[in-house]
């Protein structure tokens, strides 16, 4: 970023200010954007599975081979390439209690064994 920037004008502000806007040019032209998924679970096992898979790192390195192609590190050349995974805590907390709530609705619907 420091190679591909730089302002010749005389007053500081307004080289701070070319300075800024050519970084901000830089930076979102290597932007290869945001993937945002929505993930739906049917069963509490498999969301606390997920979130064990996102709190050990074995989640970011599954994407890592969904999305870090052969073919993506070819288009991009020598630039390096980041995936960040992110998931929030809140939404798996009102999940697990949406999940929870259900399991508890499901087993009063059931029919006693005897």
């Amino acid at each position: 970023l420091e190679q591909g920037v730089a302002s010749r004008r005389p007053q500081a502000l307004a080289r701070q200010l070319d300075v800024f806007g050519q970084a901000t040019a830089v930076l979102r032209s290597r932007d290869l954007g945001s993937v945002v998924c929505d993930i739906k679970f049917s069963e509490l096992s498999y969301l606390d599975a997920f979130w064990g898979d996102y709190l050990s790192g074995a989640l970011l390195q599954a994407l890592r081979g969904v999305f870090l192609t052969e073919a993506l590190r070819e288009a991009v050349g020598r630039e390096a390439v980041r995936l960040l995974v992110s998931v929030d805590e809140a939404d798996y907390e009102a999940g697990r209690r949406r999940l929870l709530l259900m399991e508890e609705e499901g087993g009063r619907r059931s029919p006693e064994a005897s």
